[in-house]
C-alpha cells in the first residue's frame, strides 16, 4: 500500500476513534449530577475551560450576526425588469437569522452564568467534531485522489 493512502486510512480511522472516544466520555459517559451544573468545578479549572469555549461560541455567533446585519442594510442597485415578479426573501432571511443567532448567544450566556454543563459541551463538540470531519475529509481525500506517475515510475 502506498504511504500517502496509509497516511489518509490513519487519518480517517483517528478521526472516526477520537470521534467516538469525545461523544461518548462528553455526553454518554456523565452522570445526571455533573450534566445538571459545573458547580463541583473550582473556580480556576470552570474558567479555564470557559474562556476559550465562550470565545469561540461568540465569534461564531458574532460572525453570524455580522453577515445578517449586512444583508439587512447592503444597498443593492434595483433589480432588472425580469427579476421584479420574484420575490426576495433576503431580507426576511437576514433579520431571523440575526433574532436566532441572538437567541442563541443569549441562551450561550444565561448557561455560562448558571454554569451549565450543555452551555459548554454543545460548542466543545461542534468545535471538535467539524475538525474531526475535516481530518475525516482529508483522509478519504488522500485515499481518493489518483497518482499522478505511471505504474512503471512509482516505487
Amino acid at each position: 500500500m502506498q504511504r500517502s493512502r496509509f497516511s489518509g486510512y490513519t487519518a480517517c480511522a483517528a478521526a472516526l476513534a477520537l470521534g467516538a472516544l469525545f461523544l461518548f466520555y462528553a455526553f454518554l459517559n456523565v452522570s445526571q449530577s455533573d450534566i445538571v451544573s459545573l458547580d463541583s468545578l473550582g473556580s480556576t479549572a470552570f474558567y479555564a475551560i470557559t474562556i476559550p469555549i465562550a470565545l469561540v461560541a461568540l465569534l461564531v455567533c458574532g460572525t453570524g450576526l455580522w453577515v445578517g446585519w449586512t444583508i439587512l442594510t447592503i444597498k443593492v442597485a434595483p433589480p432588472m425588469p425580469e427579476i421584479v415578479e420574484k420575490k426576495d426573501f433576503a431580507r426576511f432571511k437576514a433579520l431571523v437569522l440575526c433574532l436566532l443567532v441572538l437567541a442563541v448567544a443569549a441562551a450561550f450566556v444565561y448557561g455560562l452564568s448558571v454554569r451549565s454543563y450543555w452551555a459548554l459541551a454543545i460548542p466543545a463538540a461542534a468545535v471538535t467534531l467539524v475538525v474531526l470531519g475535516m481530518v475525516f475529509w482529508v483522509g478519504v481525500a488522500i485515499i481518493t485522489a489518483r497518482a499522478t506517475l505511471p505504474e512503471s515510475k512509482k516505487k
